[in-house]
């Protein structure tokens, strides 16, 4: 059995975090009763409301999602990738984020769009984390976005990210970014123009 219910796509109450200029347009699907209720569900525990997490699963998939599959992104278990990146010496791992994953990731921005705003780069960045279920926290200054990355994955872990980061910021926009880490988080700073 189907329902038929409205969607606002796009919400600009949705994550205050990133303004948008993107008009709101009403949209109709019909769907199975039985994925509806397991969206609310997912909804509520999310705490969201039905639209946002529809927003954001139709968001997530344009931004990152269409991509995996034509580019060879894998899934992997966070253990998988806990225990495969301490295998890893530093040195190791800086040559894999500088010069191995730097180029693909390179590619699949480029894929994805031709140029970038320090905004793109982010709005790229929190859709990976997004779909990677890491947590994250976007801080507004006057000069600077300040993006916090909270993981388990160790300090290895946030070598990789905040190196590729700095690379790809670096490579992409052609500017400098500011980093910290410990074992569970990585700070990014990153200059607004």
């Amino acid at each position: 059995m189907s329902h038929l219910f409205n969607s606002n796509l796009v919400s600009n109450r949705m994550n205050k975090k990133i303004e948008s200029a993107d008009k709101t347009k009403t949209v109709s699907f019909r769907l199975n009763l039985s994925l509806i209720d397991e969206l609310k569900q997912e909804a509520g525990l999310e705490k969201m409301n039905f639209n946002a997490l529809i927003s954001k699963i139709l968001t997530n998939h344009n931004l990152w999602e269409k991509y995996e599959r034509k580019l060879g992104l894998l899934p992997m278990t966070k253990p998988f990738v806990k225990d495969a990146i301490q295998r890893l010496t530093e040195k190791e791992i800086i040559h894999l984020a500088e010069v191995i994953e730097k180029d693909t990731f390179s590619d699949i921005l480029h894929f994805m769009k031709g140029e970038y705003t320090v905004d793109d780069f982010i709005e790229i960045l929190r859709t990976w984390l997004n779909v990677a279920w890491m947590q994250h926290h976007i801080e507004t200054k006057t000069d600077t976005i300040i993006f916090k990355i909270q993981h388990d994955l160790g300090e290895k872990w946030s070598l990789y990210v905040k190196t590729l980061a700095m690379e790809l910021f670096y490579d992409i926009l052609e500017k400098k970014l500011e980093t910290t880490s410990t074992k569970t988080t990585i700070t990014l700073v990153f200059p607004k123009n």
